[in-house]
């Protein structure tokens, strides 16, 4: 039975002979950071797992308090822009206050 377990060792050899890790020095010092700033990259190279169901219930809550917060209309420039109207003239189409302004002050500067 030892027999067995040393031709199938001795045949892995033969087959991994030609096989070099180069990687040595690189594990090592992953594994054993010495300096502040492998320190720092075995931190950095944290796995971070968020479950499904309560990420999912934050993003939506977020969203939810955000929709709510810029449309309850203490915003008072929220409820001009919703109650503004868009006409035509000249082949253009215009925002109606703005229309209304421009007409204003080129009659001022007319009357000038």
């Amino acid at each position: 039975m030892n027999d067995g377990k040393e031709t199938v060792k001795r045949r892995l050899d033969e087959e991994l002979a030609d096989v070099v890790f180069a990687g040595r020095d690189e594990v090592l010092r992953r594994a054993f950071p010495r300096t502040a700033f492998d320190r720092l990259l075995v931190i950095w190279n944290k796995d971070i797992e968020i479950p499904v169901v309560p990420g999912a219930a934050l993003v939506a809550v977020l969203v939810l308090a955000l929709a709510v917060y810029t449309g309850d209309g203490s915003n008072p420039d929220g409820a001009a822009l919703r109650s503004r109207q868009l006409v035509e003239a000249g082949g253009s189409t215009y925002w109606k206050d703005e229309l209304e302004r421009a007409v204003a002050d080129a009659e001022n500067q007319n009357q000038s």
